[in-house]
């Protein structure tokens, strides 16, 4: 038995609903991010005229990308709450998800345990539920992939900013804003799909 008693009661419903805007905001940003990363490559002379409004982006961009992390890792502890409550034995604890994100290395596994034990859970429910479980698994490679590929140009672009002379830097740039895009597209769609099974797993538990 399970002491869920309505689908209206989701601890996760109404942040979950707030982080998908907040990351909406961020894909925007994002876009136009890349779009003056792009003309940093293809017409440099234009966008020097427009440096200063890309300086803008860059700051709203970051600030948004914070707001979102920590909105993120709230909504992250709540659906695992709700995750206790809707199945008798759910393997992972709102802390222990937390963990499993935040902590260097040992979230190179966590992240994906994490997700593949939603989508296990899931993909035995039948019906759309199990589309869901299915699909939440499927992003998880696409998800490292964008995540480990950010890193790793990120960091080439930190080097490329000790050395102003190199012609590649604004290369660099406009590949991380891809990966960053990609990655925030990818983990929108995550949490969409996740909210989306959780709302309709409290309503089969209701009914």
């Amino acid at each position: 038995m399970t002491n869920f008693n309505a689908a209206s009661s989701l601890k996760s419903a109404a942040i979950g609903k707030f982080l998908v805007r907040v990351l909406w905001v961020v894909v925007g940003v994002g876009i136009v991010s890349t779009l003056f990363s792009l003309l940093a490559v293809i017409a440099q002379p234009v966008y020097q005229i427009l440096a200063s409004l890309d300086g803008v982006v860059s700051i709203v961009a970051l600030l948004t990308s914070i707001a979102s992390i920590i909105i993120f890792l709230i909504w992250l502890h709540r659906i695992h709450t709700d995750l206790k409550n809707l199945f008798q034995e759910y393997p992972i604890s709102p802390g222990g998800a937390i963990a499993r994100f935040l902590i260097p290395i040992y979230s190179l596994w966590g992240i994906a345990n994490t997700l593949s034990t939603f989508a296990d859970k899931f993909k035995t429910e039948g019906g759309d539920l199990t589309s869901a479980g299915e699909q939440v698994r499927s992003l998880i490679a696409p998800l490292y992939g964008f995540m480990i590929g950010s890193r790793a140009v990120n960091r080439v672009v930190f080097e490329a900013y000790k050395h102003p002379e190199d012609k590649f830097l604004p290369v660099w740039l406009l590949l991380s804003c891809f990966l960053d895009l990609g990655f925030t597209v990818v983990l929108l769609q995550l949490i969409k799909t996740m909210r989306t099974a959780v709302t309709q797993k409290a309503k089969r538990t209701v009914a």
